[in-house]
């Protein structure tokens, strides 16, 4: 590793103020492990201010009768995907869940069929809300995507909004824009 044998008792002794990532990549290789790095936002990202802003609407819009949690991971060990909103029903017994996935700008129909899937198969949601930002190109997409996701997700974006803001259990999962 070309270090000197004093570097490498402190590299040892984790007394090294300041191990940089070739350092750290080379001590690594040696130990038979590999160094992985990723970059993160802090604070409020750029790129979730129109979904924060849409989350904000809805949150505006519901009863004091649901509790909301938010980006509330699936379940199951080493799940990655969270509901953007979990929703959930206070003084159901049973427990009563609404998922909520919100997407600023619908790009893809199918991938959002094929997530909105999943979410049913491993996200244990009574029922699911996929809530678009009201705007002229998802009002020409939302059509085409109540169809993709079949008879499931009918429920009129007017009855769920009186629900949500009744406190009441929705009659079925489905789009709306906000």
């Amino acid at each position: 590793m070309s270090w000197s044998q004093p570097g490498y008792a402190r590299f040892e002794g984790a007394q090294l103020k300041d191990l940089g990532i070739v350092d750290l990549s080379i001590a690594a290789s040696v130990l038979g492990y590999e160094v992985s790095v990723g970059l993160h936002p802090i604070g409020d990202s750029l790129r979730d201010k129109g979904q924060l802003a849409v989350g904000k609407r809805l949150a505006a819009m519901l009863s004091d009768a649901w509790r909301v949690t938010d980006e509330t991971l699936l379940p199951g060990a080493g799940e990655q995907r969270a509901w953007d909103k979990l929703l959930r029903l206070v003084g159901e017994n049973p427990r009563y869940l609404v998922g909520v996935d919100i997407e600023t700008k619908v790009w893809d129909v199918q991938a959002l069929v094929r997530r909105t899937r999943g979410r049913e198969r491993d996200g244990h949601a009574d029922r699911i809300l996929v809530v678009l930002a009201d705007t002229a190109h998802n009002r020409r997409v939302v059509d085409e995507l109540r169809h993709g996701l079949g008879a499931d997700y009918a429920t009129s974006p007017r009855t769920i909004l009186r629900s949500l803001r009744l406190g009441e259990r929705l009659v079925g999962s489905g789009v709306i824009l906000v």
